[in-house]
């Protein structure tokens, strides 16, 4: 099982979905509407509201990861469909190394696994698109840091190419061998 490469090729793509169960996809830092200091401003029936404005602390974090979109560590919103999508991938990329016997099958489900990372990182860029639209109606500055892990189901779609590469090969080979009996 493991002296064919494209087992190795399978068990790399379940690596990174595993790693892509745990990481974070971005994490957005929003600045305070305000910056730093005392303001101090007269209402129409003549009260004065004064807004201190802290040093540190004031700014925003909205963190994206497989499971939500969280905004200071409160649930925002549900990636649920995304979380079940890598878990159904993860499971079937998992089970393709096993069916070495059945290559046909393996071949199959490389197919299968090339439309779900697509899926995966269409997902990714959805969700990327959305946060970008709602922080710039925000109109407060942001800085995104965006994460390695955006681009694992690619990485992945490539492994997963080189594995049908090598299970086609075996085909070939066997089909080859048929005919010289």
């Amino acid at each position: 099982m493991l002296q064919r490469i494209q087992t190795v090729h399978l068990l790399v793509v379940v690596g990174l979905l595993t790693t892509m169960l745990f990481s974070t996809f971005a994490t957005i830092r929003i600045a305070p509407a305000l910056p730093a200091g005392t303001y101090e401003s007269t209402g129409a029936d003549s009260t004065i509201t004064r807004v201190i404005v802290p040093e540190a602390g004031g700014e925003e974090e909205i963190v994206f990861d497989l499971w939500s979109i969280r905004a200071n560590g409160a649930p925002a919103v549900s990636t649920l469909y995304m979380a079940i999508l890598v878990c159904l991938t993860l499971a079937v990329a998992f089970v393709t190394v096993f069916l070495y016997r059945k290559r046909w099958l393996q071949v199959r489900l490389c197919l299968a696994l090339t439309v779900m990372l697509l899926g995966i990182e269409a997902f990714i860029i959805l969700y990327l698109y959305k946060l970008r639209d709602m922080l710039e109606t925000m109109h407060r500055d942001y800085a995104v840091d965006y994460s390695v892990t955006d681009l694992f189901p690619i990485i992945a779609l490539l492994f997963v190419y080189f594995a049908y590469r090598g299970i086609s090969k075996d085909i070939a080979l066997i089909k080859s061998l048929d005919r010289i009996r």
